[in-house]
């Protein structure tokens, strides 16, 4: 056995544990996303990342516990960091949503980026519906795939589209996964830009919106 302090709170674990195992043993918590079950358990993402006494930031899924080591795990510096982490993760995710196996609440990376305030998901990541019971695949136009996600679904719990009430998302390839996933459901573009237009005025990503969907059919990439 061997012990150390996860926010100086007095931890034994066993030799062979990593600071990740001491601090759920002590009682305290650190995101994880590539140590989800069914994904890589590699310490790629590190969002798990925790302060050593020393000043050291390191993966706490991967670095072995050892005899006196200090540990801080939400530190203005960790937390600092853990954002920038979430928001590299976005400039690369691409934006499945509806089509994903984690959508419907399940997703850790929306629940991340929600707690760090970080843009780059759209509110289908939070749908709770499945399958025919989707707005969008009852003809339905709904701004949802291109509308920032942190609302908690509230609109498509209520059985009613969402009108985008927290604002456009504004990377690119979000609006892009949007447009698609309107095109798959057949839904109306006009419908759409004119509900955009509405609820968001004279924000120039509506005719983002109308000039992607164009581009996606005009460049056969649909």
């Amino acid at each position: 056995m061997v012990k150390l302090y996860i926010n100086n709170k007095e931890v034994q674990v066993e030799a062979a544990s990593t600071l990740l195992d001491a601090i759920v043993r002590a009682g305290f918590k650190v995101p994880t996303l590539c140590y989800l079950k069914d994904m890589f358990n590699e310490a790629t993402c590190r969002v798990c990342i925790v302060e050593l006494s020393g000043g050291r930031l390191v993966p706490s899924c991967s670095y072995p516990a050892s005899e006196g080591l200090r540990v801080l795990t939400d530190s203005e510096r960790v937390l600092k960091y853990r954002r920038a982490i979430v928001e590299m993760i976005l400039a690369s995710h691409k934006i499945k949503c509806q089509s994903c196996s984690m959508k419907g609440g399940y997703c850790q990376l929306l629940k991340l980026s929600k707690e760090f305030g970080v843009e780059g998901i759209p509110v289908c990541a939070e749908c709770p519906l499945y399958g025919s019971e989707c707005l969008l695949n009852l003809g339905i136009a709904c701004l949802g795939p291109v509308t920032i996600a942190g609302c908690d679904a509230i609109c498509t719990k209520e059985r009613s589209p969402c009108i985008g009430c927290r604002g456009p998302a504004s990377p690119d390839d979000v609006l892009e996964e949007g447009i698609k996933t309107f095109i798959k459901y057949k839904i109306n573009i006009d419908e759409v830009v004119g509900i955009s237009e509405l609820f968001w005025g004279s924000n120039p990503l509506t005719q983002t919106i109308r000039k992607l969907f164009t581009n996606l059919h005009e460049g056969g990439r649909v």
